[in-house]
């Protein structure tokens, strides 16, 4: 497990909402704090990846398991039946939240992605990538110097990218990743105290910025662009008929959408040779 320094009060204050966070139950200033946090504390966004890991785990040991029908019931409904001491109604208390998890586990791997596709728009496509991929993961394991992991047709990518990213927020990463089963082609730029990224995903079944009832920020080039706040990022994109391209990054709305402005014509065209 990592290492924790349970002796900070400003740790002791994240790990005391991590899986509330993790769970996505905090208003938008209690996240921002944690991942203000993030940034500067590798030990505290290393745990949070192994609570992400073990729930993960947890998932996929009960997603074939058929749970009998009313188990959570008879075992609350046994707790309140029984009267044992202090110590023994403790215990029970904790098998019961054991058992509780797994019941949540498995609900959750059946469940959650519908619900939460409602609960989301396109947008957040590209800001969830960019939270789980860019801001926790690549924080705890960010690399020395610049990379380029991408496979050999989207290898090309960066160069075109890079000559309209600001010199002062150099180019960090690229490569392909995943994020709730879907991958997506991700680049990050970034200096000590701003964060950049291009995410590009496959377009699934039904996505569309057009008719996602949002009004296109501005058009450029024949292209619309689209833009949104959420907590401390600023998200802008556009779509072709196969893809949807995000730039998020921590910068000001303007300037966000400004370098989307100069990225799209010249990620469309890289993207025509793919059939988009």
């Amino acid at each position: 497990m990592t290492l924790t320094r349970l002796d900070e009060p400003s740790c002791r204050k994240v790990l005391a909402k991590l899986d509330s966070y993790i769970d996505n139950e905090l208003l938008a200033e209690s996240n921002l704090e944690i991942l203000e946090h993030f940034r500067a504390c590798p030990s505290c966004t290393g745990e949070a990846q192994q609570r992400r890991n073990v729930r993960t785990r947890l998932q996929t040991a009960v997603r074939d398991v058929k749970l009998p029908a009313g188990l959570e019931d008879r075992v609350r409904q046994r707790l309140r039946q029984s009267q044992p001491p202090k110590t023994t109604r403790f215990h029970l208390m904790a098998i019961a939240a054991t058992l509780t998890v797994c019941v949540a586990s498995w609900a959750a791997y059946h469940f959650a992605s519908p619900r939460l596709a409602t609960m989301n728009t396109v947008l957040q496509v590209g800001l969830n990538d960019h939270l789980h991929c860019a801001v926790i993961r690549q924080t705890a394991n960010r690399p020395k110097l610049p990379t380029n992991k991408l496979a050999a047709e989207w290898h090309e990518l960066v160069p075109v990218v890079e000559r309209h990213v600001p010199g002062d927020l150099p180019f960090s990463l690229a490569h392909e990743c995943q994020y709730r089963g879907r991958k997506f082609i991700h680049l990050t730029f970034r200096n000590d105290n701003s964060l950049l990224s291009l995410v590009i995903a496959r377009k699934q079944d039904g996505e569309s910025l057009a008719a996602a009832n949002l009004l296109p920020a501005l058009s450029h080039s024949g292209i619309p662009l689209y833009a949104a706040g959420s907590q401390q990022f600023q998200i802008a994109a556009f779509e072709e008929p196969q893809y949807l391209v995000f730039t998020i990054s921590d910068l000001p709305a303007a300037k966000n959408l400004d370098l989307l402005i100069a990225m799209a014509p010249v990620v469309r065209k890289f993207l025509d040779k793919f059939g988009a």
